[in-house]
């Protein structure tokens, strides 16, 4: 970058995965979108490390989750060890969540998340702008004026239409809005490492400890290359209060020795426990905070700009993929000259009505996790030991107990509010189905775009697809992708999807025999509007009446 200023339409402040994940999504969606960070380089600390399957559907959707599958750890459950024994856990494989094609756990470093996310953008032809800090922003009635500079301190005066921070836990960005950040740090404090462990018990699990004070977990990440874990630090001192949380930029990270994690991992699993070749080594103290908006005129906040979450369940980087996926195609829809003026700031104010109560939800959950599995101390931590085991075996029997936790911690059960982009009825997640024996739904949902789903449970006959195909032109020229799921019709042709097995039809609540039914479903993956039959005009008095749709342009997102 060789020129002082830069004039964009989004700025995205951070390159973490949520702002790369951001960043990723508006260049597939057209916007001319820059993205500054202020260090040298990406992460090579794993950081976060759980990929949940409502973040893989997301990842599908823009033909990147294979990518990441392959550099990460399918683990099929969680294990819960009290005083060195296995008391239960969450077996997913016996989950009934027909409705995601990942029906697992991903372990994989935040690097190699990142890494995926930089490869796909660079492709695009956009590459991460660095060593550039941000230090202030004048918004105006038509863009915001970021103030920033590089490593040899030389000025930089950005333009931009929006701006998303994505800058962490000490955003910079959210501080230049002034936004409440509620919230506090846990009082424990803790070690972890990415190490490779030679012990009894394998690495193909997720396990949880509990031996009274001390907690102990085990993440696998790749392998027996690397693996992640983490203990209760009962030695902290007032020294390491201020020091970020694992998910962080730590800016401040405090020293660690192997050997001090190796014993104080062997004490908290009863196990002989011989750790090595460390690649990352640090304390630290997690933190559970949300904002009070996500939204300031024309700047937003995302991930952990907006909240950070103790690493129970690991749901903060989740949460904030998901946070530019609800973003990015409103804020391409609102450039792209497509919608009213009234009706594009309706949509952008819909990020926070949808977001934030699913931010302050998963605040809430992380937090009792954590109080429950680490919080305790004293009386409390031997009598949460003694109780767990009556608690944990015969819930890990329970097979309705089991995809409840399973669906809660992978994120597929959101759902959202009406609004202008959510009609009464709808809100929820866009479920998956196999088709055929070769292709899923999820395949016709891909990229980045609104998609109409026509779906006849009946054989149609060739004259009546066709006639329904004629009506997608409409929708079409509004930058929605049609298509007609039938069981036949007549041929394939191009808008037909032929259906071999009636999981989809189900899934969609499309009434029996010769029933139909038409669904619009928004780029992140939710369902925006649902009609009985084939509802096409239903669909276009949506699109121009509640979305505020005027013309063609730019949000087909291709």
């Amino acid at each position: 970058m060789d020129q002082a200023d830069i004039t964009c339409e989004v700025l995205v402040v951070g390159a973490g995965p949520t702002g790369l994940m951001a960043a990723n999504l508006l260049k597939l969606a057209g916007v001319d979108v820059r993205i500054v960070d202020l260090r040298s380089g990406p992460s090579r600390e794993s950081r976060a490390f759980a990929v949940s399957a409502r973040s893989l559907e997301l990842f599908a959707s823009i033909g990147l989750a294979d990518r990441l599958i392959e550099r990460g750890a399918i683990t099929s459950g969680v294990d819960f060890h009290v005083s060195g024994r296995r008391v239960g856990g969450l077996d997913y494989d016996k989950v009934q969540a027909p409705d995601t094609p990942f029906p697992f756990i991903l372990m994989v470093p935040q690097s190699e998340t990142e890494a995926v996310l930089i490869d796909a953008l660079g492709k695009a032809g956009l590459e991460v702008e660095r060593e550039i800090e941000v230090t202030g922003l004048d918004q105006a009635s038509d863009q915001v004026r970021v103030t920033a500079r590089r490593a040899d301190g030389a000025p930089v005066a950005i333009s931009a239409r929006y701006v998303l921070g994505a800058d962490g836990a000490h955003s910079i960005v959210r501080r230049a809005l002034d936004l409440s950040f509620e919230g506090a740090k846990y009082p424990q404090s803790f070690l972890l490492g990415d190490v490779e462990v030679d012990w009894p018990l394998g690495h193909g699990r997720f396990r949880l400890f509990m031996q009274g004070e001390r907690i102990g977990l085990f993440f696998p990440l790749q392998g027996t290359r690397l693996s992640r874990v983490m203990t209760t630090d009962l030695h902290a001192s007032d020294l390491h209060a201020d020091a970020p949380h694992a998910g962080d930029d730590p800016s401040h990270p405090e020293p660690l020795a192997l050997e001090e994690l190796q014993a104080s991992f062997a004490e908290a699993t009863g196990q002989p426990a011989s750790l090595r070749n460390p690649t990352w080594l640090t304390r630290f103290r997690t933190h559970h905070r949300v904002v009070d908006r996500y939204r300031a005129g024309r700047v937003f906040v995302a991930g952990d700009a907006a909240h950070i979450h103790s690493p129970a369940g690991g749901q903060g980087m989740n949460t904030g993929l998901q946070d530019a996926a609800n973003l990015a195609w409103k804020l391409a829809w609102k450039l792209g000259g497509t919608m009213r003026a009234d009706a594009g700031e309706a949509m952008l104010d819909t990020y926070e009505t949808e977001r934030l109560p699913v931010a302050r939800q998963v605040l809430r959950m992380t937090d009792r996790m954590f109080t429950v599995a680490a919080g305790q101390s004293g009386w409390r931590a031997h009598l949460r030991d003694l109780v767990a085991p009556a608690v944990l075996a015969p819930a890990s029997g329970v097979g309705a107990i089991q995809t409840a936790v399973f669906r809660r911690l992978e994120q597929i059960d959101i759902r959202y509010p009406p609004s202008c982009a959510v009609a009464p009825g709808a809100g929820m997640r866009a479920p998956a189905a196999q088709l055929s024996r070769h292709r899923d739904l999820l395949d016709v949902l891909a990229g980045y775009r609104f998609h109409l789903l026509v779906l006849s449970r009946g054989a149609l006959e060739a004259d009546a697809a066709d006639g329904i195909l004629g009506r997608f032109a409409a929708v079409s020229a509004l930058g929605v992708e049609p298509h007609l799921l039938t069981r036949q019709a007549g041929g394939r042709r191009d808008g037909i999807e032929i259906i071999e097995r009636g999981d989809v039809f189900d899934r969609y609540g499309v009434p029996p025999d010769d029933g139909q039914a038409s669904v619009l479903i928004r780029p992140d993956g939710h369902i925006a509007w649902r009609g009985d039959g084939v509802g096409v005009a239903g669909c276009m008095d949506f699109l121009t009446q509640s979305i505020g749709l005027a013309g063609s342009g730019r949000p087909d997102c291709r």
